[in-house]
C-alpha cells in the first residue's frame, strides 16, 4: 500500500492522481444530478423537466466511464507491482459502480409508466426522496474518502468510512419500508409496473450499497498498510 501511495504522489503520476480525482467528482455529480431529478418529478411533479435530468445523469455517467478507461490505460502503461495494479483497478471500478447504479435507476425512470409511478403515494415517495438524499451525502462522505487516500492522509478516513456504513443501513431501512408500504397497500398497478417500479428502487438503493462498497475497500486498503 505504501508503494501504491508513491505511486500516485510522484511526479510522473501527478496526473494520474488528478485524473482519479476528477473521475470521482464526475460520479459524484451524476449523484447529485439523480437526486435532482427526482426531486423535480416527485416534489415539483415536472416530469418533463425530471427527464431532461435523468438524461443529463446517463451523460454524466458515460463520461464517469471514459476517465475509468484513461485511468485504466495509465495503470496498465505504468510500471507497477501486480498487487498495486490490482489494487488500484479494483478501486477504481467500485468507484464507477456508484455512477452505473444512478444512472441504472434514472434509465428505468425514463422509460417506466409515470403514471403508476406517481400513485405510490406519499409515503414512499418521501422515502424515495429519502434513499436519494442520504444516498448523495454517503457519496460525498466517499469523495472525501478518496481525496485523503490518494493524498495518504489516513487520519479522517476510518470515521468517514463508519458514516458510509450508517448511511447505507439508513437507505436499508427506507428501502425496507418502501417495500412493506407496497405490500400492504391496495395500489391498482399491473405486474409488470411493480416490478419496473421494484428494480428502479433496487438499483437507487444500490447507490448506498456501491459507495458503502468503496468505503470499505479504502479502509481495507489504509489497514493492510499498516499491517506491512
Amino acid at each position: 500500500m505504501s508503494s501504491l501511495m508513491e505511486w500516485f504522489k510522484s511526479r510522473n503520476e501527478e496526473n494520474a492522481m488528478n485524473l482519479a480525482l476528477v473521475h470521482t467528482q464526475k460520479v459524484l455529480e451524476c449523484i447529485v444530478e439523480f437526486d435532482k431529478g427526482l426531486s423535480f418529478l416527485l416534489e415539483e411533479k415536472n416530469i418533463d423537466l425530471a427527464l431532461k435530468v435523468f438524461f443529463r445523469v446517463d451523460e454524466l455517467e458515460h463520461q464517469a466511464d471514459g476517465i475509468r478507461r484513461n485511468i485504466l490505460n495509465m495503470i496498465s502503461q505504468a510500471e507497477l507491482p501486480s498487487k498495486i495494479r490490482e489494487n488500484l483497478m479494483h478501486l477504481v471500478k467500485r468507484i464507477d459502480d456508484i455512477a452505473n447504479a444512478a444512472n441504472a435507476s434514472a434509465r428505468i425512470l425514463i422509460s417506466m409508466n409515470h403514471m403508476d409511478f406517481m400513485s405510490l403515494g406519499d409515503d414512499v415517495h418521501k422515502n424515495i426522496l429519502e434513499i436519494s438524499r442520504i444516498s448523495v451525502e454517503a457519496v460525498k462522505k466517499v469523495n472525501k474518502m478518496v481525496d485523503l487516500l490518494l493524498k495518504a492522509e489516513e487520519v479522517n478516513i476510518q470515521r468517514l468510512g463508519e458514516e458510509v456504513n450508517k448511511l447505507e443501513h439508513q437507505c436499508d431501512e427506507k428501502h425496507y419500508a418502501i417495500s412493506r408500504s407496497l405490500v400492504s397497500s391496495n395500489l391498482q398497478i399491473n405486474p409488470f409496473s411493480a416490478i419496473v417500479i421494484y428494480n428502479c428502487i433496487s438499483a437507487m438503493e444500490a447507490i448506498s450499497d456501491n459507495a458503502e462498497d468503496v468505503a470499505d475497500y479504502i479502509i481495507m486498503l489504509t489497514l493492510a498498510k499498516r499491517l506491512k
